[in-house]
């Protein structure tokens, strides 16, 4: 046995040496390597680089699930199997094992979870395991939007990261660390690290260590890798060449964008829209379902003549990912029969013009409509309690400081009351300040002093309270933007205005009576002439807009009276016109409602009393949040598998029961006790019944459509992932129109 394990030990440095030689002499000799793979995944082992430890080359095979590897010199199998893989089960088994999914009291991963753990693990991890110092980090625009919106730079320190730097500026040289690219595979950013490794001057040097790793988002053209092959020192130095097909924003834990800005002009400018921008949504497409681990069924609105076409193409697109990556799975196949193939559903904007023009009063819509938020940070000013020097004796002082503020997922407080309505987050975030000052411990401190503490006096006294610092910290910046949307609200007059868009949208008035068109008209005029002058262009715009979808057009005299009211120009004309071309205007169903009791009647109307709209079902207990998106409707019946066939068919045919059992959207959901109060219906960490139900929308969804998915699983047990090419705001949404 000992000769027969040297005589082993000695084949292996034989093949080693062999396979190295024979591969530098291909490079020599401008050989094209070995053959790869299609796009956009591959089974195949981590391609490396020569100059590595003969000992590494003895690892057990790493599958790659969800990316492909480029074929490059040397082959460098890994150690550590990627979590979700087929590979062998070891210490670190993924959250997605059978046996782990099969027990429904374990909470599945969200979409931002997923994506975290893919970078730390697949792209960092991976690093750290070839190279033991400090590396920096080059990233593109789009790779750092992918990034930022799952995790910090701390989160890249504790991979040894310690520097994040873009890819289009001008680099100091850390020639003592090691560099790891996330950047999408453009001739830009191809040609920038081609120069990063050829250098400048009469003595070229690299800017970066000998160890580079490459991470495309998506697929690495051919044309891209023979220039990568020209430039020697990269290549002696690349230890990973990689696809990780990762090309989208996951924004929230089930909502994702492409970042496509400009896609409402680009969709429907012209009656055909560009192939090329078809296969960009699509080859985006294809990485949120590898990344998922899913390969759905696809279906579409048989009145949309675009989404047939997405439709086709991605089907073969997915089919041929899938052909070309043997060792990825996917739900519902063999062995991965925890649930069922999900459901993806292509819908485009021109299924409903109108929804992202209505004032919406949940808390994320008016944040996002009515306040300079930008990329989720959004700034305000709140007063501070400092010390002033300026006198002889030192006084306390109140004074005013800018503070900034990041809404996203990483803020629990956030997620749990972005859906909700203004007046509810208002009530909500000052009786949870109320609790805590009348705790036991804030209780004493207003009592040792015999009476109420004022603002300074509190600030102090929560110095004393260590235990509510943070919670108070995030319910007061809540309680600042809350108060700053309630302001614009009462400064622009909205309630007035959108009980005309209520009226407008469903057709009936809040007492239930069906209004006359010349009434309709005659009160948008009227709400126009009322309208505040710093805003009126936009604001009349808007309404007319509503007025014009909502009524299937206008007539010419009708619209000449508005625009003059509106003192609008030919462009506002124009832009009016051009909702036409976005596709089918109708005018929406009327939303029946019930009503609860009446509370905060003072604050954005009263809730709903007249019991001629008084119905089965409802949808919001508030006059003014009446109207209800299409895509709501729509949601409900995927949840309860109605869907009608001939509406919405498929590209291949359904197989019986593929969408699995019915989940009610009655089902109460298991309710988490939040840190800051009350419980979150909607935690990162629910539980799902069923397939997944994907829902893309080219074109651009609004906030009202992503609260009406988080509302249905909320209730229910079925779990939507909602896309987009990109989340509209309603003036973003005008503009884009305009520019049909």
């Amino acid at each position: 046995q000992s000769v027969r394990r040297t005589a082993r030990k000695k084949q292996d440095r034989v093949d080693g040496d062999n396979r190295s030689a024979s591969i530098a002499s291909d490079f020599n000799n401008g050989d094209q390597g070995p053959q790869r793979s299609n796009f956009p995944g591959s089974a195949s082992a981590i391609q490396s680089m020569p100059g590595l430890q003969p000992s590494s080359l003895k690892s057990p095979a790493r599958h790659q699930p969800q990316q492909r590897n480029v074929s490059l010199p040397v082959q460098l199998p890994s150690k550590t199997p990627i979590k979700g893989s087929t590979a062998s089960a070891s210490a670190n088994r993924p959250a997605f094992s059978s046996s782990v999914l099969s027990a429904p009291s374990v909470p599945q991963e969200g979409l931002r979870e997923i994506v975290k753990r893919r970078l730390l693990e697949d792209v960092f991890q991976s690093c750290m395991e070839k190279w033991k110092g400090w590396t920096v980090c080059v990233v593109d625009e789009p790779g750092m939007r992918v990034m930022s919106n799952v995790m910090g730079m701390y989160d890249l320190m504790e991979q040894r990261v310690t520097l994040v730097e873009s890819i289009t500026k001008k680099r100091a040289p850390f020639r003592e660390m090691a560099v790891v690219y996330v950047i999408s595979p453009t001739q830009e950013n191809i040609s920038q690290i081609i120069q990063d490794y050829s250098g400048q001057g009469a003595k070229p040097q690299p800017l970066y260590g000998p160890a580079v790793f490459i991470y495309t988002l998506n697929k690495l053209p051919q044309q891209f890798l023979e220039q990568i092959k020209t430039c020697r020192p990269l290549v002696k130095s690349i230890r990973a060449l990689r696809e990780i097909n990762m090309d989208f924003v996951a924004k929230e834990n089930r909502a994702f964008h492409f970042d496509m800005r400009t896609s409402i002009k680009d969709l429907f400018s012209s009656r055909s829209s560009s192939p090329f921008l078809l296969a960009t949504i699509v080859e985006k497409l294809v990485t949120v379902c590898a990344t998922l681990n899913e390969y759905p069924h696809v279906r579409y609105p048989a009145n949309s003549s675009l989404c047939q076409e997405l439709a086709e193409v991605f089907h073969r697109q997915m089919n041929e990912f899938v052909a070309a990556a043997p060792s990825w799975w996917y739900y519902g196949m063999q062995g991965h029969m925890e649930r069922d193939r999900s459901t993806l559903l292509l819908l485009d904007r021109s299924l409903d013009v109108l929804s992202p023009l209505m004032h919406e009063f949940t808390y994320q819509a008016m944040v996002n409509d009515l306040l300079n938020i930008d990329d989720d940070k959004i700034s305000y000013k709140a007063e501070a309690v400092v010390v002033s020097k300026q006198q002889q004796q030192p006084e306390t002082v109140i004074e005013p400081v800018k503070k900034d503020v990041l809404l996203n997922d990483n803020d629990e407080l956030w997620v749990e009351l972005r859906c909700r309505h203004i007046a509810d987050v208002i009530q909500m975030l000052s009786s949870r300040i109320r609790e805590i000052m009348d705790s036991h411990t804030g209780a004493k401190l207003a009592t040792d002093s015999g009476r109420s503490l004022t603002l300074s006096e509190m600030a102090s006294a929560l110095k004393q309270l260590p235990e509510y610092q943070e919670v108070m910290s995030k319910l007061s910046q809540h309680m600042h933007v809350s108060h700053q949307c309630l302001s614009v609200f009462t400064r622009e007059k909205l309630l007035d205005l959108a009980e005309l868009e209520q009226t407008l949208a469903t057709g009936i008035t809040e007492e239930g009576r069906t209004p006359k068109t010349a009434d309709l008209l005659n009160d948008v005029e009227d709400k126009i002439r009322g309208m505040p002058p710093s805003n009126k262009a936009i604001a009349a715009l808007r309404l007319l807009s509503i007025f014009v979808i909502t009524q299937k057009g206008a007539t010419a005299a009708a619209l000449n009276r508005m625009l003059a009211v509106a003192e609008a120009g030919p462009t506002d004309e124009k832009t009016l016109s051009n909702f036409s071309k976005l596709g089918r205007l109708s005018l929406n169903e009327p939303v029946p409602l019930t009503a609860p009791d009446s509370m905060m009647k003072n604050i954005l109307g009263v809730r709903n009393k007249s019991k001629a709209v008084a119905m089965a079902k409802q949808d919001s207990e508030y006059s003014s949040s009446r109207y209800v998106c299409k895509l709501k409707g729509i949601l409900e019946a995927m949840s309860e598998n109605n869907l009608s066939i001939d509406d919405y068919p498929s590209v291949l045919p359904l197989p019986f029961g593929t969408t699995g059992s019915a989940a009610s959207v009655r089902t109460k959901a298991t309710r988490h006790k939040s840190r800051f109060g009350g419980s979150d219906q909607m935690k990162k960490s629910k539980s799902f019944v069923g397939p997944r139900q994907i829902v893309f929308m080219a074109g651009g969804m609004c906030y009202s459509e992503l609260r009406s998915a988080e509302e249905l699983m909320s209730l229910g047990e079925r779990e939507f992932i909602l896309g987009s090419t990109y989340f509209l705001k309603p003036a973003d949404y005008i503009k884009e129109v305009s520019t049909l």
